[in-house]
């Protein structure tokens, strides 16, 4: 009972974490994709020439999240901006629950797993809010959690079974595909990921067979997806416009990042090392043994958040996807050490009675029963981009808008009639369109607006505008938190 309780306090607490990061978005990609979606949802191709823009080459906007846009759409069209909260809260449900799942498979307590879900939720917070890659990482785990039931489950052997499973894998290779198109990068490595597994849990031949047949379906399905093999082409313009241009695609080495998100790659590989050393001390059960093949599971998770882990060296982005792939090990091991600290009789008394789940019960309970109303307050009006909102009726109808690439971003869903100079599509606009947008908007004492703007949205500090290639007078509107409007000829 008292267990059931605990497991009930960690949902508590996911709830309000779910509530306060699905209802205030930071980033603004979800505000285009709505768009993106709502439109795709009433009839435009998924593939098309760029409408969005007033002053880039028409290159062509292939959605990479095709699947994930159409339910912002559907949720926006639906509910307005709480729909974007809702469709963003059953993301992140969608992964916290198979995590907790797994942990628990992998023996976790609930307690203990709190402790590593707020340590990953700290280390992974940009990604837990309305993007595709936290479903795509429900979806991984999803997979793997399935691969290992593959393992351990009494199965009925035959043709009919491996149809079965080559189905499944064929779907959700195909379904991850449309979801995001990262997916075909994932796929390669649950092809491999997946027999390996069954490999490390000493399992009879033809529930390896049964293994590499769902691998091979994922890896094959997601060639079914939007783009086909031409993802790969996508996925290489993605990058090489992003390369150094969008933090989450820079080194955390690099100077500008460093600060911030040096720590943090620095703790999440420490924490998969920490893990990676623990798990390898072990191998427990016989070759084929529920045990082996938990073992095994283990392996997998660290295996991918190690990799994704040293990849966050490289670019930041992977540094989230290491620390939620990371969660359900965590929380395993983090109840392993906490028992085994309150058997050791060579510890202090108090020390074992702090790391008893009846302390804190109690402590846990009271202060979510506080918390969750606070949280539930706090999301009012869920999903409304501020300033954003209240800024955009001072745009003109139709104007040509330069700003950042957020408030753009928000810009396209708020206000179709507006065209935008740039926003964050960075496939779209290639790699010198995001370093002439960041140079513009580099010196806010003398910002050159692109010729044809008819309107800007700039930071509030900024203290002089011109247009390119004309005399005209800009002059800001009332400013509406960080960031105003600026029109020519226009009074203050």
């Amino acid at each position: 009972m008292k267990a059931r309780w605990d497991w009930g306090v960690l949902a508590a607490w996911i709830t309000g974490l779910v509530i306060i990061r699905a209802s205030r978005l930071v980033e603004r990609d979800p505000y285009w994709q709505a768009r993106d979606g709502s439109e795709r949802w009433a009839g435009m191709p998924l593939s098309r020439a760029d409408a969005w823009s007033w002053a880039q080459p028409s290159g062509t906007f292939r959605p990479t999240s095709p699947a994930w846009n159409t339910a912002l759409g559907l949720g926006y069209d639906a509910l307005g901006f709480a729909g974007i909260a809702v469709v963003g809260a059953v993301g992140l449900l969608a992964y916290f629950v198979v995590a907790l799942v797994l942990a628990r498979w992998l023996g976790s307590r609930p307690l203990p797993a709190l402790v590593a879900t707020a340590g990953v939720a700290l280390l992974a917070l940009p990604l837990l809010s309305p993007r595709a890659t936290t479903a795509v990482e429900a979806l991984l785990l999803t997979t793997i959690a399935l691969g290992y039931a593959l393992l351990v489950r009494p199965l009925r052997t035959g043709w009919r079974l491996v149809a079965v499973v080559a189905l499944g894998g064929l779907a959700l290779g195909w379904g991850g595909a449309w979801l995001h198109v990262s997916w075909s990068v994932t796929a390669v490595g649950l092809a491999v990921a997946l027999p390996l597994a069954a490999l490390l849990a000493g399992a009879p031949r033809w529930r390896l067979t049964l293994t590499a047949v769902a691998g091979l379906g994922i890896a094959l399905g997601s060639t079914f997806g939007p783009y086909g093999w031409s993802v790969w082409q996508l996925l290489t313009e993605i990058s090489a416009a992003s390369d150094g241009q969008v933090v989450e695609w820079m080194s955390p080495l690099a100077d500008g990042p460093r600060t911030r998100w040096l720590p943090i790659a620095i703790a999440v590989l420490t924490l998969a090392l920490a893990c990676v050393l623990r798990v390898a001390r072990q191998r427990p059960g016989a070759p084929g043994s529920r045990e082996r093949a938990r073992w095994a599971l283990e392996v997998i998770l660290l295996g991918g958040s190690l990799a994704a882990a040293l990849a966050g060296f490289v670019a930041i982005r992977f540094l989230g996807v290491a620390a939620l792939t990371l969660l359900p090990v965590l929380a395993a091991e983090i109840s392993v050490s906490t028992a085994k600290w309150r058997a050791n009789p060579d510890r202090s008394g108090a020390l074992r009675s702090r790391l008893e789940a009846a302390y804190w019960r109690p402590i846990l309970t009271g202060a979510i029963v506080i918390l969750l109303p606070v949280a539930l307050v706090a999301s009012h009006d869920p999903g409304r981009p501020d300033p954003e909102a209240e800024i955009m009726a001072d745009l003109p109808h139709g104007c040509r808008l330069f700003a950042t690439a957020d408030a753009a971003g928000v810009t396209l869903l708020l206000r179709t009639d507006v065209k935008v100079w740039i926003d964050m599509r960075t496939e779209v606009y290639g790699a010198d369109a995001i370093a002439e947008s960041t140079r513009r908007l580099g010196d806010l004492s003398d910002v050159a607006l692109p010729e044809g703007t008819t309107c800007a949205i700039l930071p509030r500090d900024t203290k002089g505008v011109r247009s390119d290639g004309s005399p005209q007078v800009w002059n800001q509107l009332r400013p509406v938190g960080p960031m105003a409007v600026w029109l020519p000829g226009a009074g203050a």
